[in-house]
Order: C-alpha cells, then sequence, then structure tokens
C-alpha cells in the first residue's frame, strides 16, 4: 500500500475514534444537571453550591438544580449519587470530610472515595475560626484554656456532626491545647445557635459560617487556622501565633460517580475553572472568606489523599468512630 494512503487511513481512523468524545463533551449537557449536596439548605456549603449552580447553568443553558440531602456526614448523599448514572448529570459537592475522613470513621462505609468516586475540580478552601460564646467571659484563647484546664471535661463544645470537620478541628485543639471537653454535635445551623445562647459555647467552625455573629458581637473570635491572620480578622491572632500546631484542611470540590466519560469531566472541569475568573462568583468566595482552587480533575484526588493519609491516624489516634 501506499505510504501516504496508509497514512492518510491511520489519521481517518484516528479522528474516527477521537470525534465521538468531542461530540459528547459540546453536546453536554442537554438536560437538566444535579448538584447535590450533603447539608441543609442555609447552611454556607449550601450558598457556595447555589452560586456555582446558577453560573454553570447560565453557561450550559440548563438548568442547575441543587439537591439538599443531608445526614451521616455526606454517606446519605454520596449514596444517592453512586445511585445514578455515571454520565455527568448528577454531581455531588463535596468537602473534605465525605472523601478524606470517612473512611477512618465509619468501619462500614457504604463506598471507597477513591474507587467509586471521580473528581472533576476543586472549588475553594476555608479557614477556621475558633469562637466562643459571651457568657464564657474569655477574652483570648489563653484565657480558654486556663479555664478549660481548671475545668476539665465540664466544657462542651459545639460541631456539624461526630466526624465532621468541625468536629475533628475541635479534637485536635484540644489535643494541642492538653484540654478536655464534651462534645455535642448538631446538624445544619444547629452548633451557631446553640452557641449564642451559651448551651455549647465554643466551636472551631469555617468564617463564614459564623462571621455575621462575630461581626454582631455575639460571639468572640480566639484565633483562626493558617500561616498569616484574616483580613476579615485582623486583630485575632493564628493558632501557629500562638504557640500551637492547628492546621485544618475545610476544601469543597466536585466529583461525580466513577465511570462518567473523561470528556465530559473535562468540560466540567474547565468550565468551572472558567467561573472562578468570574468576577461576581469571586465576590461570592471572599464573600465568604473562601480561597479559590483551580486545577484539572487529578487535583481532587491528590487533596483527598493528602488529607487522608494526614487524619487517618488522628481519628485512628482519638478513637472516632460512627
Amino acid at each position: 500500500m501506499d505510504l501516504r494512503k496508509l497514512m492518510g487511513r491511520m489519521a481517518s481512523m484516528a479522528v474516527a475514534m477521537v470525534l465521538p468524545l468531542i461530540g459528547q463533551a459540546q453536546t453536554f449537557p442537554t438536560k437538566p444537571v444535579r448538584l447535590v449536596v450533603p447539608q441543609a439548605g442555609g447552611t454556607g456549603n449550601d450558598v457556595l453550591a447555589r452560586a456555582l449552580a446558577e453560573k454553570l447553568g447560565q453557561a450550559w443553558k440548563q438548568p442547575v438544580v441543587v439537591e439538599n440531602k443531608p445526614g451521616a456526614n455526606g454517606t446519605l448523599a454520596i449514596s444517592y449519587v453512586l445511585g445514578q448514572p455515571a454520565d455527568g448529570y448528577t454531581l455531588f459537592f463535596a468537602g473534605v470530610s465525605n472523601l478524606s475522613f470517612n473512611p477512618y470513621l465509619y468501619p462500614k462505609l457504604p463506598y471507597q472515595p477513591a474507587k467509586d468516586l471521580t473528581g472533576v475540580a476543586m472549588l475553594a478552601n476555608s479557614p477556621f475560626v475558633f469562637v466562643a460564646s459571651p457568657s464564657l467571659h474569655v477574652q483570648t484563647l489563653q484565657d480558654f484554656v486556663r479555664l478549660a484546664k481548671a475545668r476539665p471535661g465540664e466544657i462542651s463544645f459545639a460541631s456539624g456532626g461526630i466526624g465532621n470537620s468541625t468536629h475533628l478541628a475541635m479534637e485536635l485543639v484540644a489535643e494541642r491545647t492538653g484540654i478536655t471537653m464534651q462534645h455535642v454535635p448538631f446538624n445544619g445551623t444547629g452548633g451557631s445557635t446553640s452557641l449564642m445562647n451559651g448551651q455549647t459555647p465554643v466551636m472551631m467552625n469555617v468564617v463564614a459560617g459564623v462571621q455575621p455573629f462575630i461581626a454582631g458581637k455575639k460571639l468572640v473570635p480566639l484565633a483562626v487556622t493558617g500561616d498569616r491572620r484574616l483580613a476579615a480578622l485582623p486583630s485575632v491572632p493564628t493558632f501557629k501565633e500562638l504557640g500551637y500546631d492547628v492546621q485544618v484542611p475545610g476544601w469543597y470540590a466536585i466529583v461525580a460517580r466513577a465511570g462518567t466519560p473523561p470528556a465530559v469531566v473535562q468540560q466540567i472541569n474547565a468550565d468551572i475553572n472558567h467561573i472562578q475568573d468570574d468576577p461576581q462568583f469571586k465576590e461570592k468566595l471572599g464573600f465568604q472568606f473562601l480561597d479559590a482552587i483551580k486545577g484539572p480533575p487529578s487535583e481532587v484526588e491528590r487533596y483527598m489523599k493528602r488529607d487522608a493519609d494526614a487524619w487517618g491516624p488522628v481519628i485512628r489516634r482519638l478513637n472516632i468512630s460512627l
């Protein structure tokens, strides 16, 4: 066979193989897309998910519907997602606890993040802030540590649920400062409400979850995570400044059921990365004190493995299980 004819035939075969993938990506989506959120409506996660859904809907000319399925630290929501076709039309709004912590928290977890889910796009990371109720009458972290050591096991702390990042963050604070407290888990915004009425007087939370209460003098900020102070809370020291190694991941990502076509994953990833440059979306991230994270789908797996490796031993050491 003539060499030119052979090369031409091979080129035609390559195009024939690639075109279906390109066509699949270009025609996605042709119907509404569901974005499943494992928290109740009105939470910080829900607000961010709805902001993303709005922008994706505008880009795709198709509705992106947020569905809230709270419970069991995201397990119920993920089980729902895994029951849907692996076609990109059902996406999961994941947090670090759903992907990195749950395998160590649940002896019989009904899913394996690395096997059953595929990363689509990273979204953002949030710093954490340690807050106290005014009724506790403390103004600094040092004040609180002295009080807690004088009353071992008497002071309670709120969280968004057993094994939630807000729970593990406070357990880490307790371990680093040498104090003991009682854990009171809540769903939704119940933890913040409990803080303000003094029932559970302290909590570690993402900044957006408690900033309005800090601004309204209903909660007292004592310390923040990260390497530098936050522009929103310039007078609040970091744990690092105070001599405590308290680093807590607070990232969010979009994942889909494993087996979702790579071309669809790549398109959604590119569209989300593009949205992160949108001025309105950036403003909403800033309003929630979130730092954007952009990158390829593989970044989700990298973050997931990094924090599983870091926090799995901590969870086992603290003997936390569900």
